[in-house]
């Protein structure tokens, strides 16, 4: 049986598509085992990633209120212009 460069490219994809899933599991479990039973599972790093999202997340909120405040300001002025533009035009 003669190998040709297409069929071991075939073969190194098949490989491939098996061993990086594997690697990829394999690294998950490993990652796992490594917790401490008395710590909770959740590591210093991991709190100071989600510390950072919180954060993250915190800000966000800032200039969406600021909008969302700035509308309502907006809305409430204009009805306030239309009723005292209606109440001057009746004679």
């Amino acid at each position: 049986m003669k190998a040709y460069p297409g069929r071991l490219m075939v073969l190194k994809g098949r490989v491939l598509s098996v061993l990086v899933p594997l690697l990829f599991a394999a690294t998950l479990a490993s990652a796992d085992s490594t917790t401490e039973a008395g710590a909770g599972g959740m590591s210093p790093l991991t709190m100071i990633f989600l510390g950072l999202l919180i954060a993250i997340i915190l800000l966000q909120l800032v200039p969406a209120l600021v909008l969302f405040g700035s509308l309502i300001v907006a809305v409430f002025k204009r009805s306030v212009k239309k009723t005292a533009a209606a109440s001057n035009d009746q004679p």
